[in-house]
């Protein structure tokens, strides 16, 4: 299956679902989407797997298919059938995980991503925000930007296929 991910107002079109982060000669998997939420399929939501650890290397949480497998006792995981979201005791988010449609009428304002989306055979997208570490490198990622260590990113639109890989300044596919 083919998606495109949302971070801040940049969009990877064509990826697996899979993020990865590369620092120096150790790549690790941080967030995999293991199901979708389709609205014909009773039963069915979106399902991911991550693990996201502070500056220390300490676990914040870890999810497998949503479920918090280790966690920080102060942290709230919550879902319902296309989001899911974990947050902190003083109510800041870590990571929100939204399956949107491809007409979805937040996305892009200057392009027609639908028609691209389409062309593309993308099957959902998936906006990624919060602010969490991933590997060494802090994410800061709202409707607007995406803030990755000190380098910013705002309004790319990359098609590629496989993985995502995550740098300290970029993400890319593999």
């Amino acid at each position: 299956m083919k998606y495109a991910i949302v971070f801040g107002s940049n969009v990877f079109i064509g990826t697996n679902g899979v993020l990865k982060v590369n620092s120096g000669d150790k790549t690790e998997e941080f967030f995999r989407i293991r199901e979708i939420y389709n609205e014909r399929s009773e039963g069915s939501f979106l399902a991911v797997d991550c693990d996201i650890k502070d500056i220390d290397g300490k676990r914040e949480v870890k999810l497998f298919k949503n479920r918090p497998v280790a966690t920080d006792e102060n942290i709230n995981v919550s879902t319902n059938k296309n989001v899911t979201e974990v947050m902190r005791s003083n109510g800041t988010t870590i990571i929100k995980i939204e399956q949107l449609s491809i007409d979805d009428p937040t996305l892009h304002e200057n392009i027609n991503l639908e028609s691209l989306f389409r062309e593309q055979e993308i099957l959902l997208v998936l906006r990624i925000t919060g602010n969490f570490y991933a590997g060494s490198f802090l994410v800061e990622s709202d409707y607007s930007k995406l803030k990755i260590g000190s380098s910013s990113l705002s309004g790319n639109i990359l098609i590629g296929g496989g993985d995502l890989y995550l740098t300290s300044n970029e993400l890319s596919f593999g």
